[in-house]
């Protein structure tokens, strides 16, 4: 079912003439959902795609950021874990007249805390790796063997699947860590790959940081420095993203614009 004030293949308000068009996957809460509100609210065009019924906080606010787009959001559905609503995306994109994306964000994830890698399930495990890397790289390729010129494909990653840089004190992050150290390698594959067909479409690795959200919001037993507000993050890897070029097509940054190991 659409979000509330929304509805696939309907535009809001004026017709749209926008220099950039960004499709956010996982934009129904934390940092998608607030990348579509910076993204509006500076004139761009928001493909928002969202998997699940939108949080307390923005159900409230969504009829807002609605009004702030002027005709320039649609929403489609779009769940990790379901590959017909990932084929479903694209087609119902093409059927809208999608022809051209200059940014993909795919933000969509998951951290079912604790995950030891001495204690966690075998459920538990397939889930943060269906959400965090089947998922989301299944959903780059489907776009990218779609009739849509896309320009930039950016993976929402984190320092926690950093292989060269481990961290040891994050005690319980065993499936998402290892979720996310696959998502990398696969998208340096998909970068590469691309490379040899000629291919140009940037795929970006992106560590937001330590961003208050609900994915964030755990009892953790060490403290977390460095946390800051999803305007702040998102705010920076907008620049982040939008700095990057061909050349660094399979690359992975963080929301400081600095180059972090694999």
């Amino acid at each position: 079912m659409p979000l509330p004030g929304t509805a696939s293949c309907r535009l809001f308000g004026a017709r749209f003439e926008m220099p950039q068009t960004w499709l956010i996957v996982g934009a129904s809460r934390g940092i998608g959902f607030e990348f579509t509100k910076q993204l509006l609210a500076r004139g761009d065009r928001v493909l928002a795609a969202t998997g699940s019924s939108l949080s307390r906080h923005a159900l409230g606010t969504w009829s807002d950021i609605v009004a702030a787009g002027s005709g320039r959001l649609q929403q489609f559905r779009c769940d990790m874990l379901r590959e017909d609503t990932i084929d479903g995306m694209v087609d119902d994109l093409r059927a809208c007249g999608v022809h051209h994306i200059d940014h993909v964000v795919l933000n969509a994830g998951v951290l079912k805390y604790p995950n030891r890698a001495t204690d966690m399930s075998y459920a538990d495990f397939a889930l943060h790796l269906h959400t965090n890397t089947i998922g989301p790289v299944i959903c780059a390729q489907r776009l990218l063997k779609s009739m849509i010129s896309l320009g930039f494909i950016t993976f929402i990653s984190s320092d926690s699947g950093s292989t060269q840089r481990f961290l040891e004190m994050e005690d319980g992050f065993a499936a998402y860590s290892a979720s996310k150290a696959a998502l990398n390698q696969s998208l340096r594959h998909m970068a590469a790959e691309l490379k040899r067909k000629g291919d140009d479409t940037v795929i970006l690795a992106l560590h937001p940081g330590e961003v208050k959200t609900d994915l964030a919001n755990l009892n953790l037993e060490w403290e977390v420095e460095g946390q800051m507000m999803p305007e702040e993050s998102v705010a920076s890897c907008i620049k982040i993203i939008e700095n990057r070029n061909q050349d660094d097509s399979g690359t992975f940054w963080t929301w400081e614009n600095k180059r972090y190991p694999w």
